[in-house]
């Protein structure tokens, strides 16, 4: 049997051990050919246990953990338990999730405090403490996911939404598509998403909520190879990618063009994410938000990883040499889930519908950690901060020599 091994592996080595690695290409979802026997994997024609002719339910979200969770061996991404799985010679690793699991996080402890999963680094399950809430789960209660529920629980509405969900409610296939994958890091790692091209991850392209549809949203990701993963039967060697960087087409027009605050938008549409506006603003009703794609610069000891900090989304067409770095959703939140935990002040906040809650809310950090990482004790304050560029007055040489 392959050992389960998390041992120290220099870059040189794990480099050599990849570069002949088979290219790696999502075979159920996507790259079919005209006689593909891909469709036969998730649909079966006259005896489907769930809607859209899908071989297992009831519930969407148990489809999708035959292979994404479960000890399902069909794919290297395990969503339900928060990890990836790769092979590299003989041997297999696990890294965690970035995006989270929606049961547990594979976590880890940074022992060389780089930031960052090492091979070699000690690891751990946590169970998650707020989740996006996809059908069969309970909505999250008192700093706790909610449990497992099953077919009954569905969720309609959307935290920060104008809109709601229909049929299902919240599903996997909300955010992603399972028919437009095959697409693959280019020479220098990047996926991004177009009109001709899918997103990374399976992420749509068109989100459709209730009666309203948006289109053109794009997506661009960095991946690192960390290994490779045998699929099917015959089997089928493909690489496995982890993502190490989130970018945005925020700076040339202010009209993004991709980029998270733009793709999550679709769904939290009060948040008015798709073009700049200063700070203190209403931005639904007499509703106030965090500025997102406004030009940002992390303090000094500040921890910016895609791990453990708050990443800013990098700027493919940045303005000038400075100005590259953006706040998007995924600086502040995870995608699927997140192990942090709330207390004291930070347990209890105002909600967009009224009332308040004390979830965890996808954040990176505990408690206000992702406040205090950007801004510490009020040092950088806001964006009307003279020292940005943005604000009042505010120059270049306010920040930059």
């Amino acid at each position: 049997m392959t050992r389960i091994k998390l041992i120290t592996v220099t870059v040189a080595v794990l480099a050599a051990a990849l570069a002949f690695a088979a290219p790696a290409f999502a075979w159920t979802h996507g790259q079919f050919s005209a006689t593909t026997d891909a469709c036969a994997g998730c649909h079966v024609a006259h005896a489907a246990q769930a809607p859209n002719l899908l071989k297992a339910g009831p519930t969407q979200t148990e489809f999708c953990f035959l292979c994404h969770g479960d000890g399902g061996t069909s794919a290297p991404y395990d969503v339900k338990n928060g990890y990836t799985e790769v092979t590299v010679g003989t041997d297999t690793y696990q890294y965690p999730s970035t995006g989270g699991g929606f049961d547990y996080q594979l976590t880890f402890t940074d022992s060389n405090d780089n930031g960052l999963f090492d091979l070699g680094e000690p690891t751990a399950s946590a169970a998650i403490t707020s989740r996006h809430t996809v059908w069969g789960y309970n909505h999250d209660d008192k700093n706790t996911a909610g449990s497992w529920a099953g077919e009954s629980a569905k969720i309609f509405s959307v935290p920060g939404g104008t809109n709601t969900f229909t049929g299902s409610g919240f599903v996997c296939g909300s955010c992603h598509d399972p028919h437009d994958g095959g697409a693959v890091p280019d020479a220098s790692g990047y996926i991004t998403g177009s009109a001709s091209s899918p997103n990374p991850r399976l992420l749509r392209r068109t989100i459709t909520v209730g009666n309203a549809t948006y289109s053109n949203l794009y997506m661009k990701f960095k991946f690192q190879t960390v290994g490779t993963f045998t699929y099917g039967n015959p089997a089928v060697a493909s690489g496995v990618y982890r993502v190490v960087e989130y970018l945005c087409d925020y700076g040339v027009t202010q009209a993004t063009t991709y980029g998270s605050s733009v793709w999550c938008g679709a769904c939290h549409n009060k948040f008015n994410p798709r073009y700049w506006t200063g700070a203190g603003l209403n931005f639904f009703g007499t509703m106030k938000r965090h500025p997102v794609y406004g030009h940002a610069v992390l303090p000094t000891g500040a921890n910016g990883t895609l791990d453990t900090g708050t990443p800013l989304e990098t700027d493919t067409y940045p303005i000038g040499p400075v100005i590259s770095h953006y706040v998007g959703c995924l600086t502040c939140h995870r995608a699927h889930s997140t192990t942090a935990t709330v207390a004291g002040w930070a347990s209890n906040w105002p909600r967009d519908a009224g009332g308040t809650s004390s979830t965890s809310a996808l954040l990176r950090m505990n408690n206000r950690g992702i406040c205090y990482n950007c801004h510490g004790a009020a040092k950088y304050n806001c964006i009307n901060d003279t020292r940005i560029i943005y604000g009042t007055n505010g120059t270049c040489t306010s920040c930059h020599q």
